[in-house]
């Protein structure tokens, strides 16, 4: 469970205070797919920057099952976020000078674990349908299929919950619309998938839909 309660971030703009989020509470239920949905400049990634950990807000509190980010010392905020949430961007993010093996075997490395990380990684990418890529740089890939790369990074250490900021951003419609399917699946497997989008088709296909702009909640 993601509990989100009376949530406000102000950044300051010289001396000026611009509230990113203004009071927001929202829960969001373990096992759902739920797209945030709101014009640039709305908030929404802002909220999902926060519950993953990345930001800590000005006011409120940020639950995620019974544990508060707000709380946690950074060197614990960086195992929730290398354990507990897989991030997907717009932009990939991936690291261009090498092969889509070791982007996926990154997290394994930060997370110390005592797995063969060349076999776990292997299988996420066999997973998302890159068998055939594993030794592939970036920049001799798709779009897709470097969206692909970074669903596989995120998975590789079996997150419960999966952000998605603008995934589909990048793409074309038809590959986009791939991209989504695999969310789709991964959360019929039991992830949590919470998808930020502009997009109000592609939001349209998650189980609920969060309404964002100027930094509240519509609906």
């Amino acid at each position: 469970m993601i509990t989100v309660t009376n949530v406000t971030k102000t950044y300051k703009t010289g001396d000026t205070d611009f509230n990113a989020l203004n009071d927001v509470s929202i829960e969001i239920r373990s096992g759902e797919f739920v797209a945030i949905l709101g014009p640039s400049g709305s908030g929404k990634s802002t909220l999902m920057h926060l519950i993953g950990g990345l930001d800590k807000p000005t006011s409120g509190s940020i639950e995620i099952d019974d544990h508060n980010l707000g709380k946690m010392n950074d060197s614990q905020l960086a195992r929730y976020r290398n354990e507990k949430v897989g991030f997907v961007f717009q932009f990939f993010n991936l690291l261009q000078g090498t092969n889509s093996l070791n982007n996926v075997m990154l997290p394994l490395i930060y997370a110390k674990k005592r797995v063969n990380r060349k076999s776990v990684a292997s299988n996420i990418l066999q997973e998302v349908g890159l068998e055939k890529k594993l030794k592939n740089k970036p920049n001799q890939l798709s779009g897709g299929e470097q969206q692909r790369v970074s669903i596989a990074r995120a998975l590789v250490n079996n997150p419960d919950i999966i952000l998605a900021d603008e995934p589909t951003g990048n793409l074309d419609s038809k590959t986009g619309h791939t991209i989504f399917e695999l969310l789709r699946t991964l959360n019929k497997k039991g992830k949590t998938v919470v998808l930020v989008t502009h997009d109000n088709s592609l939001a349209e296909k998650a189980d609920r839909i969060i309404r964002v702009a100027d930094g509240k909640i519509l609906a």
